[in-house]
């Protein structure tokens, strides 16, 4: 298939986009086809993991990379508030859904909710406990619905961007040095939202959004200077006090050795991305084409993969593992119509 150009659109970006979604539906698919993974496949199965943070960075990142030389910022403001709040009623709209229609006996995960009485729709909607694990659609709408106050400090306050680093110093001074008590604050941090915190997964929305600013891969050997030598004073003080250097025992709660890991990882494939890109080998080029093309649709196929996951695991249970069958033609069957719908659309401008 031909190269779609996307207006607005940073290389980098889409790869890093693209490494996520697959990162993600790999993990999805090893951990909810319940697999049995020995110690190498573990090992390889941890250089998924960045991929969650790379999710919630790129969001951040695509904020300022596309809006933030916009002419009209109260157009940009409107569009991502909308974004943000479609996002969050996806979230939602799934939720409920396959609340009053799923038969969650079929998947043990849920007993934690079952079992105590929670799985239900006011505790969804207070995210005390969930019926879809989408988590991170939530989180990431809240921060595309409040992003336009970003875009307003870097282009209208003096030294706003300060301001945002400062307020993401805050963040990390309050999450792990001095951390506060109370309802608000354990809802945000959150001791509710299973999974991905408001508070804490803002630092890699605001990570990624300030990268941005300050130049993203084209400064990658900065990131690496940094990244490299924080991850391994980093990793030495987490192997003395834990005995695992895997990135995934420091995900839930979101702890700074997996952010550091995260940071490193991406400076490395920065380069690699620029090294595959000199590549002639048409295999290369078509692998790289198609990385490009998923990253420009990771939140479609967020949603779409695991609506797949969940109509197998319930018509096929107690088979989990078929999923590894029909995730894979969702996928070739997305890549060929989304494609194709996407070259059409160009012709006829």
């Amino acid at each position: 298939m031909p190269e779609v150009v996307v207006k607005k659109r940073n290389l980098h970006i889409s790869y890093l986009k693209g490494y996520a979604i697959l990162s993600v539906m790999l993990i999805h698919l090893i951990d909810w086809s319940n697999i049995p993974v020995n110690y190498t496949a573990s090992i390889f199965k941890e250089l998924l993991y960045p991929g969650v943070f790379f999710f919630m960075f790129t969001a951040g990142a695509v904020v300022y990379i596309a809006y933030g030389q916009t002419l009209d910022l109260a157009k940009a403001a409107r569009k991502l508030f909308w974004r943000g709040l479609s996002l969050i009623g996806v979230y939602y709209l799934y939720s409920f859904i396959k609340l009053f229609i799923y038969n969650f006996s079929q998947e043990p995960f849920y007993d934690q909710f079952i079992q105590t009485g929670r799985l239900t729709w006011q505790n969804i909607l207070l995210l005390k406990s969930f019926s879809v694990p989408i988590g991170i659609l939530l989180t990431i709408g809240f921060f595309i619905a409040l992003s336009p106050a970003l875009l307003y400090c870097s282009r209208k306050i003096k030294g706003g961007n300060i301001l945002i680093l400062i307020s993401l110093a805050a963040l990390f001074l309050q999450a792990y040095v001095f951390p506060l008590s109370g309802q608000l604050v354990d809802y945000l941090m959150s001791k509710n939202n299973v999974t991905f915190p408001i508070l804490l997964w803002s630092m890699p929305f605001l990570l990624g959004y300030l990268i941005a600013v300050a130049g993203f891969e084209k400064r990658r050997l900065l990131w690496l200077s940094i990244s490299l030598p924080v991850t391994l004073l980093s990793g030495y003080f987490v192997y003395q006090k834990t005995g695992s250097l895997f990135p995934s025992h420091y995900m839930y709660p979101l702890q700074i050795y997996y952010m550091v890991v995260s940071l490193l990882l991406m400076s490395i494939l920065f380069y690699k991305f620029a090294w595959l890109e000199k590549s002639t080998n048409s295999l290369v080029v078509k692998f790289l084409s198609y990385l490009r093309f998923w990253g420009d649709h990771t939140l479609s196929l967020y949603v779409y993969h695991w609506i797949v996951i969940d109509l197998v695991l319930w018509i096929f249970f107690p088979q989990a593992r078929w999923i590894w069958l029909f995730v894979p033609i969702f996928l070739i069957i997305f890549t060929y119509f989304r494609f194709r719908m996407v070259e059409k659309k160009l012709l006829t401008k």
